[in-house]
């Protein structure tokens, strides 16, 4: 099978409402997708969603990384199995800088859904064989807005999600309001954990969890900028609660660099930030080698493809924390793909095993929602 040509197309997908935290607020999902074609007629999908506050990329700049460094060095590739894939991909992803992650996971991600139509076997397979044929996603309360944190809670009660994350933000006061309200309609079955979105300093970090004890809260994620080690250090030193890495975690080098500063205690793997599937396995090893833990990460507005890589990764690892993600059409006007791969009630949801990714974009939804394509061929 021969790489023979590449599309690249952007999408606007509208949001059923609006994800508000401290570095940005969305109400549009503005992704990128990549079309692999071979010369045997099959069609591979990727997808990404470039943030220039997690990797620094923009749809602008991953389309140029696309077009003139990425695709190019697959074109005219040849693949005799889907084993192949690793030996093709990873001498280029180890080329990759940290904000070209999202770029090469959108093509990665290409590839490995057209391999694996093509030899028959689940795109899932570059991480092994699945481990939990069904995982439980959190629930996630993202909006500072008191009647929106009211409403999200109550749903989330009635679909039954056993796990919580709450995007806080500078204010203890507005934060201990959110939270006492969420803990209320949620109940005490229901773990609470927070994300700050790189909100505090360290010493603030420490303030606002210590006034915050009784929550019982199982998680901080991200509670100081990503470039703040020495902040991350503190804060995980403390051992107050457990500490996730995600904005300071995007390629292979930040996780070495994290785990030689001690600066975590939980890894947030977002495919399309860590590079793809192959880099979050790589980023998964070193994580459990240095008896750290992972949970399975979402950028805001993911479509399904980027869906099922996530589901891939929840269910071929070795157990994560907590997966997030895969919420569809609970959060898109519409989702793209076909078939739904939307978590179910209670947050529950199958590993896929069907050929390839396992979902494929609908024609007429893409065309609905496309704003832009290109195409490279050899």
């Amino acid at each position: 099978m021969k790489l023979i040509q590449f599309d690249i197309i952007t999408v606007d997908i509208p949001m059923r409402h609006s994800v508000r935290h401290a570095l940005a607020e969305r109400n549009v999902a503005r992704n990128i997708l990549v079309a692999a074609h071979s010369d045997s007629g099959d069609i591979g999908w990727g997808e990404c969603c470039p943030r220039p506050y997690v990797t620094g990329e923009t749809i602008e700049t991953v389309q140029q990384d696309l077009t003139n460094s990425i695709l190019p060095q697959l074109l005219g590739c040849e693949l005799d199995s889907f084993e192949q894939c690793s030996t093709l991909l990873v001498p280029l992803l180890d080329s990759m800088a940290r904000n070209q992650q999202a770029a090469f996971c959108a093509a990665e991600l290409a590839v490995l859904d057209l391999a694996g139509r093509h030899f028959g076997t689940s795109a899932g397979m570059v991480l092994g064989p699945v481990q939990t044929p069904q995982v439980r996603y959190s629930g996630v309360i993202a909006t500072d807005d008191i009647e929106s944190v009211k409403q999200n809670a109550g749903f989330m009660a009635k679909f039954g999600v056993g796990d919580v994350k709450i995007k806080v933000g500078a204010s203890l006061e507005a934060n201990l309001e959110i939270l006492t309200i969420a803990r209320a309609i949620l109940g005490d079955q229901v773990t609470l954990r927070i994300d700050a979105n790189c909100a505090w300093t360290a010493g603030e970090t420490l303030r606002q969890l210590g006034a915050m004890k009784a929550f019982s809260l199982t998680g901080v994620e991200q509670p100081v900028p990503g470039d703040d080690l020495e902040g991350m250090r503190t804060v995980t030193a403390a051992k107050l609660i457990p500490v996730v890495a995600d904005e300071s975690l995007c390629s292979l080098d930040d996780a070495h660099r994290l785990i030689r500063e001690q600066a975590c205690d939980i890894f947030n793997v977002r495919i399309s930030k860590c590079g793809g599937l192959i880099n979050a396995a790589r980023i998964d090893q070193l994580a459990r080698t240095a008896g750290l833990k992972c949970q399975l990460g979402a950028q805001v507005g993911e479509a399904g493809i980027l869906s099922a890589a996530g589901r891939h990764y929840a269910t071929r690892s070795a157990g994560t924390r907590w997966c997030e993600g895969s919420y569809g059409q609970l959060l898109l006007e519409e989702d793209i793909t076909e078939p739904d791969v939307t978590v179910g009630p209670g947050g529950m949801a199958p590993a896929l095993e069907a050929d390839g990714m396992g979902v494929t974009p609908a024609a007429e939804k893409l065309q609905r929602y496309e704003q832009s394509r290109t195409s490279i061929s050899a």
